[in-house]
């Protein structure tokens, strides 16, 4: 089954490499570093680590990204700084990424990273070696918030046949990240396709930029809206209560959707 499962995994890059080159637009990576949030509150810092989900490509501005978003929604003056790049894995972040952040170490670290681990076949024991490694490096500076792995079969740009394997390669992904931030103190999950999968499958291409691949502006809303009580409860010690807060939090989202349905209706 591991050999059935790399197979699998390297075919799919394959065929996801023939789809990223079709003839649709290609974006940059943006920097959402900047200052958010509260003007008057305390001052913190926050460093982004991670892949395109944390750059936004095809977005008009880096401080439209989810991670910027959020910080904005924050009660504390915030320093955002992004060490970021799209195409990155978990490996990439270990050994590029995590390295310049600890040089000047932040308050928290949010890690947004798996999606090219997904696409790319990365092995079980490889996934999950760097993501062990890579969480304990940063867990013994400053809190981590680290985002699960959503269906990736919710791009549009990806075609139908192709669906049905990311679909069960992005939850078997899922599944090694879960595995391996279990019980790891100092640590945040997020789940990502608890949070944000439907809204995706709902809204189809609504969510997505010109090129079909990665969230627009209002899918990095929705993130920022859904993912802000993981960074808070991180930032203050105190987990959120999953079931009522989640179910606030989705109810927000649903209406922030349908206004913005609503806005671009003809």
């Amino acid at each position: 089954m591991p050999g059935l499962a790399l197979a699998a995994g390297a075919g799919l890059w394959s065929q996801a490499k023939k789809v990223a080159n079709a003839p649709l637009p290609q974006f940059d990576d943006h920097d959402p570093s900047g200052r958010y949030g509260a003007l008057e509150g305390t001052p913190i810092r926050i460093d982004a680590l991670g892949d395109s989900s944390m750059t936004g490509p095809g977005l008009a501005h880096g401080s439209h990204v989810w991670i910027a978003q959020l910080a904005d929604l924050l009660p504390w003056r915030v320093e955002l700084r992004s060490h970021a790049k799209g195409g990155s894995r978990v490996r990439d972040v270990l050994l590029r990424q995590a390295p310049r952040s600890l040089a000047d170490p932040p308050d928290l670290f949010v890690l947004a990273v798996g999606a090219n681990d997904t696409l790319h076949g990365t092995p079980r024991p490889l996934f999950s070696r760097d993501l062990e490694a890579l969480l304990e490096l940063l867990r013994t500076v400053a809190p981590v918030v680290t985002l699960g792995v959503g269906d990736l079969s919710v791009i549009p740009r990806l075609p139908a046949t192709l669906r049905p394997i990311v679909s069960l390669r992005s939850a078997m992904v899922d599944r090694w990240h879960q595995e391996v931030t279990a019980g790891r103190e100092g640590v945040v999950r997020v789940p990502v396709p608890l949070l944000s999968d439907h809204h995706f499958r709902a809204a189809g291409r609504r969510l997505f930029t010109e090129d079909l691949f990665h969230p627009n502006r209002e899918g990095h809303e929705m993130w920022a809206r859904l993912f802000e009580p993981f960074v808070t409860s991180a930032m203050t010690g105190r987990r959120p209560t999953a079931v009522v807060d989640l179910r606030d939090r989705t109810r927000v989202v649903e209406q922030l959707l349908s206004a913005h349905a609503t806005t671009a209706a003809p």
